[in-house]
């Protein structure tokens, strides 16, 4: 498991990008609405569709931030990421190690790894 953690460090987090650590945590701030409760396009009335309005996500541990949207919970603008639904950070399960197909980059050519969904962990 140590030379999986060290695989998806060496390429480290992209300038500007949330590390990529393991965090043992069992709730985390909504990503989408950034704690806000609110869907950000709508108006402050409607519930988030990620967190229901609370502004936090339950998780289980061990978690890393998203490769995908890089923590934001969004892609392509206001979208709801389908890797991490929005949260922002994706479940690790116990044991896991490089993905073999990109070898732990997250990266196929010019699109994400469809093993891994862009994670780099299987």
């Amino acid at each position: 498991m140590e030379y999986a953690w060290q695989i998806l460090h060496r390429f480290g987090p992209a300038p500007g990008k949330p590390s990529r650590n393991l965090r043992f945590v069992n709730e985390v701030t909504c990503a989408y609405c950034r704690g806000a409760g609110s869907d950000p396009q709508y108006s402050s009335a409607s519930g988030c569709p990620v967190c229901r309005g609370a502004g936090r996500v339950g998780v289980v541990p061990p978690v890393m931030v998203c490769r995908r949207c890089g923590g934001s919970g969004r892609v392509g603008g206001d979208l709801i990421c389908l890797t991490c639904k929005g949260i922002g950070m994706v479940p690790v399960a116990p044991g896991a190690g490089p993905c073999p197909r990109c070898g732990g980059t997250g990266a196929e050519g010019i699109f994400y790894c469809h093993v891994c969904k862009g994670q780099g962990i299987a």
